[in-house]
């Protein structure tokens, strides 16, 4: 649910928005949080999940997020889009993988949000070595297209 203090605001960053996005617990606060944008201009967002071992999740994350940007229509399969989504999701991921030290377990959601001429990519989630040590992270990429 988007708290009144949002709504009064109206309008924020792309970058905010993205991360807001990220942030979602579930479907239906996504959902709330993409009708919400999509009220105060923000009509293209998406969000995607990636997780598993740091290995796999540098493969997956920009697989997921350019998967996830064509297929809903976030951005158009240009070089140049496709070129600025790249650059946001690199930036984005320096955030997640600040201290990956060894081989942690890693669980991000992904908020990708444009304006149709930036894109901004947000990253929220956790790292571990153990499940004991989980630790919360975020990233955030913003990229001219």
């Amino acid at each position: 649910m988007v708290s009144k203090i949002y709504i009064e605001k109206r309008k924020i960053s792309l970058g905010k928005a993205a991360l807001m996005l990220a942030m979602t617990d579930d479907r239906e606060e996504e959902e709330s949080i993409k009708e919400w944008l999509a009220s105060i201009g923000y009509k293209k967002a998406v969000a995607t999940e990636v997780s598993g071992p740091l290995a796999d999740f540098k493969q997956k994350v920009m697989k997921n997020a350019v998967a996830a940007a064509l297929h809903t229509g976030i951005i158009e399969n240009d070089p140049r889009k496709l070129h600025g989504l790249v650059h946001a999701v690199l930036e984005a991921t320096q955030g997640i993988l600040i201290a990956a030290l060894a081989n942690p377990s890693i669980k991000v959601k992904m908020g990708i949000v444009t304006d149709d001429k930036w894109v901004a990519v947000g990253m929220f989630g956790v790292t571990a070595l153990h499940v004991c040590t989980n630790h919360e992270r975020a990233g955030l990429g913003v990229m001219h297209l």
